[in-house]
């Protein structure tokens, strides 16, 4: 058995730099390529790293208490890795305990990935944002819904999780064995669901949405939504933790589900679904996600910077918040900008926090229901990065769970 927790402080011995020494010669030999340099020791001694991971311990070890908290954190500044812990069980019946290689349900954290397939797409020249489903999708019944509507939460579509739940419930029958994006789409499409506003009215936050893009991206790729996402990121990330949870393969190191009193929570017929959760990770694959994005590794600059552009006029009202494509958006009053979002599902729950001016990164994710990892601010001001401009217990200002 493992030990009930697994720390990784990340406190550097040495903070010299390999010289590089380039050589020219007369005799025309063509000059030696100059070694690659690590630069982090440097970057850790600038933003000082060894007191910071330190005050992060202990905040931490205080606030992640035994049988309270079970999941892990990955705290980043400036492509530094802090500090990463793991705590409580994997499984709790069988005193499992998590490790850092340990994959828990992103839930809505996992839309992030579902925009990042699309604004591939788009990158690619075969779609573009303004398209009506309908291009798509013909006999499509929600008429005038683009895919732009459908990233930024303006289509005003009825939730399919209510929808589906209730359907099989009235009619006293069991959900199929395999249900799926085609399924939940077909219920909605067979009941004659009609759009409860007019698209792009107003945000209205809408996993039935990420549903239909993932659906989109089978559509036009070819490939099973979970096949696309390994092809184009997970594979080339390599984020060897990282998959989607209907890719039918048998994944040992998944954390099981839990409610707050270690009650097992239950998959049922819509955890086949997928686009607005059903992605695994753990944290340092979140973590090589995290700069994939800060390094422009798949998408380019301009399509991803896009996707951090607010478009939801109406959510100004909530102290400085925005939403784009797949990512809430933080803007503060100096005009530096952070993004996130947040999570829950069956127990999982879920927060990634980038701060893209300050070059910090919050990765917590646990197996055990705990709504308290929403909350950033702490760990921002030890980091010195920019905090949110209203105190924490502003439930109105706060990143909201999903």
């Amino acid at each position: 058995m493992m030990n009930m927790r697994q720390i990784r402080l990340h406190l550097p011995s040495s903070f010299l730099l390999p010289i590089a020494i380039g050589i020219l010669c007369s005799c025309g030999e063509e000059p030696k390529p100059a070694p690659v340099v690590d630069s982090t020791p440097v970057i850790y001694q600038q933003i000082n790293g060894k007191v910071k991971a330190e005050e992060l311990d202990t905040f931490y070890s205080h606030r992640m208490k035994d049988g309270v908290f079970s999941g892990c954190v990955l705290v980043a500044q400036r492509g530094v890795v802090l500090y990463e812990k793991a705590y409580g069980w994997r499984d709790h019946e069988k005193r499992d305990s998590l490790t850092l290689d340990c994959s828990f349900q992103l839930a809505s954290v996992s839309k992030q990935f579902t925009a990042a397939a699309i604004m591939l797409l788009k990158q690619e020249g075969k779609l573009d944002y303004d398209d009506t489903l309908g291009k798509y999708f013909p006999g499509f019944p929600w008429h005038g819904v683009t895919v732009k509507h459908l990233l930024t939460h303006r289509g005003g579509l009825d939730k399919y999780t209510n929808i589906c739940d209730n359907y099989y419930r009235e009619h006293n029958i069991d959900p199929p064995s395999i249900f799926n994006n085609d399924s939940a789409i077909g219920i909605m499409e067979r009941l004659g669901v009609h759009a409860f506003r007019s698209p792009g009215e107003k945000f209205d936050y809408s996993n039935t949405g990420y549903v239909i893009l993932a659906k989109l991206v089978e559509k036009i790729s070819g490939q099973p939504f979970c096949d696309f996402m390994q092809t184009n990121f997970f594979i080339p990330l390599k984020m060897t933790h990282t998959w989607i949870n209907t890719d039918k393969q048998d994944h040992p190191g998944k954390a099981k589900g839990y409610f707050s009193k270690w009650v097992y929570w239950q998959e049922n017929f819509l955890d086949g679904v997928s686009g607005d959760k059903g992605v695994f990770s753990s944290v340092g694959d979140m973590f090589l996600w995290d700069r994939s994005l800060k390094n422009y590794s798949i998408l380019n600059k301009e399509i991803l910077d896009e996707a951090f552009v607010g478009e939801n006029p109406d959510l100004k009202k909530r102290k400085n918040q925005d939403y784009g494509y797949g990512w809430r958006i933080l803007t503060f009053d100096d005009g530096k900008k952070a993004v996130f979002h947040n999570g829950w599902w069956h127990g999982y729950t879920s927060a990634f926090y980038r701060g893209i001016s300050d070059d910090v990164t919050i990765i917590v994710l646990c197996n055990k229901f705990n709504k308290g990892i929403y909350y950033p601010r702490p760990v921002l001001e030890i980091l010195g990065a920019h905090v949110m401009p209203v105190p924490d217990d502003d439930s109105d200002s706060l990143p909201k769970s999903d």
